[in-house]
């Protein structure tokens, strides 16, 4: 059988807030559902493939399967893994699934009501790491150390730093949808003037911390042929591990061009190159990883990421605009979902119908994850 064209045809994102108190997990996971299927132009019926978050009540927390009875009928694909149901990863797998014949039609997403608990903490929160809690290291920390390094080696800046935050907290600020909307405008100087966290980071380094829910939906570009949107196609991607995530202390040496192995796969297989791209939705939990993925996705070499963002080449009109949502840094950072909401910003890029368009956008990189967390997933999306 010839293998099949992966597309997104539809996206929801719920209403992003630091809490929503009259919200519940499973409220909100149904909303991101049934708002990216809606989307699609589909049912619920037409769905044979849930990557989707289960919070419960009822079924087994955590296990994807649990939507086959609230959906009504049997399911062909699912998963169980809280990283395989969100962004780069979720959407790759879904793709892999739908492009094998595994799935016609597959949802992607769910919630996380960080707020709510141990249950609902932040990724890493709560999980005994003998060889990081001893010195009493943390996410921030992490991520930290492989900064530090590379501002040694290559007189990386404070300062470059805090202008990739101000810009990319200005692109939130702008954004009606975003958490920090009318927070700014911010300076480099305000970053700076903020308390130290971890060094290098200061306070408006690192990103912000809130709850909502993200979906998408991935089927065949035929079937997307009687669905009301333009299809996204799913060109190219790639992963790439170096251990556990915060299992131990993140190295430059080790981990500092993470995704460099997994950008020349998914480049080479879109058919494409680093400069051919016009818009990049990337993670940014503080402000160098942002600098760093530049380097590790072939925008510059190894330890130009400084002077690259100090050139303005990241703003909206710039060379290489990243995050004009406003990324983790000003518009939601919901749990996992946040790399969810890094594919619905690609494809409203995309589609046109961005809040800080982008003109003309034809190809988008999406990147999950990164040095401090160990690990990477990027997938390269274009118009069918």
């Amino acid at each position: 059988m010839k293998p099949r064209q992966a597309v997104i045809v539809g996206i929801h994102a719920t209403k992003q807030a630091l809490s929503l108190p009259d919200r519940t997990a499973m409220d909100l996971a149904l909303e991101a559902v049934r708002g990216a299927v809606a989307d699609a132009g589909l049912t619920t019926a037409d769905i044979d493939g849930a990557q989707l978050d289960w919070p419960g009540p009822g079924g087994v927390v955590d296990e994807g399967s649990s939507w086959a009875r609230l959906f009504g009928h049997p399911l062909r694909w699912t998963s169980d893994s809280m990283l395989d149901n969100a962004g780069s990863r979720g959407l790759l797998k879904a793709a892999a699934a739908v492009t094998a014949g595994y799935a016609d039609t597959v949802v992607v997403g769910g919630c996380k009501l960080v707020s709510r608990g141990p249950d609902n903490a932040p990724v890493g929160a709560g999980t005994p790491l003998e060889f990081t809690d001893v010195w009493g290291s943390y996410v921030v920390a992490q991520f930290a150390l492989v900064a530090a390094r590379h501002m040694h080696k290559y007189g990386t800046t404070p300062r470059q730093l805090a202008q990739v935050a101000a810009t990319i907290r200005n692109n939130g600020s702008a954004n009606p949808e975003a958490m920090m909307y009318g927070k700014g405008p911010y300076t480099p100087e305000d970053v700076l003037a903020s308390r130290l966290v971890a060094t290098p980071f200061h306070l408006l380094d690192c990103c912000i911390v809130g709850e909502g829910g993200a979906a998408f939906v991935v089927t065949t570009a035929e079937r997307a042929r009687d669905l009301p949107h333009p299809p996204v196609a799913v060109l190219g991607g790639a992963m790439e591990y170096h251990q556990a995530a915060y299992a131990n202390p993140a190295l430059y040496r080790q981990v500092g061009q993470i995704g460099r192995d997994a950008s020349a796969r998914a480049y080479a297989m879109a058919e494409v190159t680093a400069q051919d791209v016009d818009v990049f939705s990337l993670y940014d939990p503080n402000s160098f990883e942002v600098i760093r993925q530049l380097e590790a996705l072939g925008v510059c070499a190894e330890g130009e990421g400084g002077p690259l963002v100090e050139s303005g080449a990241i703003a909206l009109d710039g060379k290489h605009p990243v995050n004009p949502d406003g990324g983790c840094l000003s518009y939601a950072w919901n749990g996992t979902q946040q790399m969810t909401l890094k594919v619905v910003e690609a494809v409203r890029q995309l589609r046109g119908t961005a809040v800080h368009q982008i003109p003309d956008v034809r190809l988008a990189v999406v990147g999950n994850a990164g040095s401090g967390a160990q690990h990477y997933e990027m997938s390269v999306l274009g118009r069918n």
